[in-house]
């Protein structure tokens, strides 16, 4: 009796989002936000729009020079058309936010939100062509405490 074996199936390179990190879209476009000096997100609002001041010039992530749609690094955003509280972005977000979103969240690490580069490089952790915009080493700072709480934010 002869015994046939199985042969060994190569399913090859797993697609490149399988381990992704997809925090919370709603904690991303600050849906239901609080106003009672709670952040519960708003990435776009609280981190990515905010006026940073470098060297005496008020600057955005989303500037061209910075992270604007020409740039040619990995973080490319648009600033969207309509930001909360004027206006409700659709959960799922489409359109420019889901743009921004995906972008955004590419820079995350869920599994050790301290080593992502979103935390990391603005954060002063690694060197960041914008220089330090803020202290990623103080879990008191706003824009740290906003990035670490988005992984457990719900969906």
């Amino acid at each position: 009796m002869i015994a046939l074996a199985c042969q060994t199936v190569d399913l090859g390179e797993p697609p490149a989002d399988v381990n992704a990190c997809r925090p919370s879209q709603s904690y991303y476009a600050g849906v239901g936000m609080t106003d009672a000096g709670g952040l519960n997100g708003g990435i776009w609002q609280n981190l990515l729009a905010k006026d940073y001041d470098v060297g005496g010039t008020t600057k955005h992530c989303s500037d061209q020079s910075c992270h604007g749609n020409g740039s040619t690094n990995s973080l490319r955003l648009t600033p969207p058309s309509c930001v909360p509280p004027a206006c409700t972005p659709p959960v799922p977000l489409t359109m420019e936010w889901a743009d921004d979103y995906r972008a955004t969240s590419e820079q995350m690490n869920c599994a050790n939100v301290k080593v992502s580069k979103l935390l990391a490089l603005p954060g002063g952790i690694q060197p960041h062509g914008g220089g330090k915009l803020f202290d990623a080493n103080d879990p008191m700072a706003p824009e740290t405490r906003l990035i670490i709480e988005w992984v457990g934010a719900a969906p």
